[in-house]
């Protein structure tokens, strides 16, 4: 048995995609994952499996379109995975809110960080490692280009969460 933290992309941020914590603890339940948590309301499942990462991702974007009847893209990592990111962060020093990490479904597309260098600013420097993405905001997502165009720069499928829930979520799965 694997645990694992599953990311959701886009899940109820502003008034799309209304996806309620205990009904996707439920759904995920349902499809026999074991142990299922979730953390804040914006798409952080923990769970227990059998299964390789892929399953669980296809899994559970096919559970969240048959019970919720929407598309979210889900980025899944091992608890090991997801602690060594956390670990590797390039920006110890940086405030935990303003420190992100991009989590990809794969490699960055040809010229991701030339796209990623034309948007930054020079408070908002960046470090590409691996299947993550690393962002520190020197001053707040609200005013950043970068920020806005982050995720369709890199050409793959991600999902950004700041290094306060990352570091929380690594907590919560190592339990």
């Amino acid at each position: 048995m694997t645990r694992y933290v599953a990311l959701l992309r886009g899940i109820n941020v502003g008034t799309a995609k209304r996806v309620a914590m205990p009904a996707l603890r439920t759904m995920a339940s349902e499809r026999g994952y074991e142990q299922v948590s979730t953390h804040l309301n914006s798409g952080n499942l923990l769970l227990v499996a059998d299964e390789d990462a892929e399953t669980v991702r296809s899994r559970l974007e096919q559970g969240i379109e048959d019970t919720f009847g929407l598309h979210a893209d889900v980025v899944v990592r091992t608890a090991e995975q997801l602690s060594a990111v956390v670990a590797a962060n390039p920006f110890p020093g940086g405030d935990p809110s303003r420190v992100t990490v991009a989590f990809l479904a794969g490699p960055a597309t040809d010229g991701a960080q030339e796209r990623v260098a034309a948007l930054a600013a020079t408070d908002e420097p960046y470090r590409f490692s691996g299947l993550e993405v690393w962002v520190e905001y020197g001053h707040g997502q609200a005013n950043s280009k970068l920020a806005v165009k982050f995720a369709a720069l890199l050409g793959v499928t991600a999902t950004v969460r700041n290094l306060r829930t990352a570091t929380t979520l690594v907590e919560l799965v190592s339990r």
